[in-house]
């Protein structure tokens, strides 16, 4: 950096005149910073925001306005009641997906795993199509079983349930082959 830019930089930070820029740089052997520095000693700055490096700006207490708003953020950012249901609603919904992703229905015939999938898709294809239940009926005269297993509680009474079902069947089935 040049003297002429040196000066300038001067000139323009402390809003002096170029002879005063000039002047505190020679005063500070060419330095551009010592020079704003003795500037400011010299009283000769006209900026009120520039502070001597040890000294510090004051701070302005924030207005009835400004602490007002901040309140009012402060207010509409909380949790409504709404939300906060709906927060315990959605972790809700995420529990009972991830159990229905880790509980599996079984479907057995002669004791040979046929199918092995999470319940979410049984459930899903019940109400996604009618003719679900339809087939796993028929499928119980075909000898099928089903079961549902998981890591977590299942209760027996669903187990049971089938099992009877399948027993009914099976039954049903004994009793047609026993007619003719």
């Amino acid at each position: 950096m040049d003297d002429l830019e040196k000066v300038e930089t001067i000139r323009t930070k402390c809003n002096v005149s170029y002879t005063d820029a000039k002047a505190a740089l020679d005063a500070a052997d060419g330095n551009v910073l010592d020079a704003i520095i003795w500037l400011e000693s010299q009283g000769k700055t006209q900026t009120t925001s520039a502070y001597a490096a040890t000294e510090s700006a004051p701070v302005d207490e924030p207005s009835a306005e400004m602490v007002a708003a901040q309140a009012a953020y402060e207010k509409s950012s909380e949790k409504t009641d709404f939300s906060k249901k709906m927060d315990s609603v959605w972790e809700y919904l995420k529990k009972l997906f991830r159990l229905s992703l880790d509980t599996k229905f079984i479907a057995t015939r002669r004791d040979a795993i046929i199918l092995n999938i999470p319940i979410l898709i049984p459930i899903v294809a019940l109400f996604a199509w009618g003719a679900t239940i339809w087939l796993m009926l028929i499928g119980l005269f075909f000898g099928m079983r089903y079961r549902i297993d998981s890591d977590g509680d299942v209760p027996g009474s669903i187990n049971t349930l089938m099992d009877s079902a399948a027993n009914a069947a099976d039954d049903i089935k004994q009793n047609l082959n026993d007619d003719k």
